[in-house]
């Protein structure tokens, strides 16, 4: 299993750890998970959770150079190790859960079981806590609210009709979409994205954040993981993301807008 984040603290993506007295700055957290193995099975292959940075009054304006977000992905190609995606998706969960302002999916609870029955007998609080509370979405107290692009946005669309009617169009960095899907290290970078993704459409549905014309999602993509995540081409032959990484990770951290 191969993991890839833009942060310092993957582990501490709130930062509860780093600030005893001065409260984080609220996050929009999104999660997703990719459920088709290299060998065609089905089975959890990748999964991602990414940070949008959320003003505390008032929406916060974009464009494709100044949108940043965090982001942490996990692949395999094996599916004995599918225990480690579990567990890496259960700690994301755990904490977006009780630290984030929003936690938004798309028809995320088959992505929730799927990863539960992945991880077999492990303690999966996260996982399960998640899966327990996505049927009665919305506020709760001292916990995220939810949102499933999938099922609360009006007529439920598909998700790429979701970003056509938020102004979010899919570029390039999709192009595979539709055909074969890939598997392990590229799995991750197409989890990111959708990701990112529901995370956007998520944002400006409930008025968080806003932009001039049409966002170009495969130009914010490029901005902000280009040296940390592997794509279609790229990394083929099991070559390291980017020489200028380890193990998929940028050494510094997401740069979150100002006034936040």
């Amino acid at each position: 299993m191969r993991t890839y984040t833009n942060m310092t603290w993957p582990d501490d993506p709130y930062r509860t750890g780093q600030q005893l007295y001065r409260r984080p700055v609220p996050r929009l957290a999104a999660f997703t998970a990719e459920r088709t193995a290299a060998d065609g099975r089905p089975g959890p292959a990748a999964v991602a959770i990414v940070y949008l940075p959320l003003h505390r009054t008032q929406a916060m304006s974009v464009t494709e150079q100044t949108l940043t977000f965090g982001f942490r992905a996990a692949s395999t190609d094996d599916a004995a190790e599918a225990h480690g995606l579990a567990a890496v998706a259960d700690l994301d969960l755990m904490q977006a859960r009780r630290h984030a302002a929003v936690l938004a999916g798309h028809l995320l609870a088959g992505d929730l079981a799927a990863l539960r029955q992945a991880g077999g007998a492990a303690a999966l609080r996260g996982l399960a806590a998640v899966e327990h509370e996505w049927a009665a979405r919305g506020q709760a107290t001292g916990r995220a609210a939810t949102f499933d692009c999938g099922l609360d946005l009006p007529g439920a669309p598909p998700l790429e009709l979701a970003c056509q009617q938020a102004g979010i169009a899919v570029g390039p960095g999709g192009s595979w979409r539709g055909g074969d899907r890939p598997a392990g290290r590229q799995a991750a970078a197409l989890a990111v994205e959708r990701a990112l993704m529901i995370a956007l459409v998520c944002a400006r549905h409930q008025g968080r954040y806003d932009w001039t014309g049409t966002l170009l999602i495969g130009q914010v993509m490029a901005a902000t993981t280009w040296d940390c995540l592997p794509w279609p081409g790229a990394a083929a032959s099991g070559a390291p993301a980017s020489p200028d990484t380890v193990d998929g990770r940028a050494d510094v951290a997401p740069q979150w807008p100002a006034g936040t």
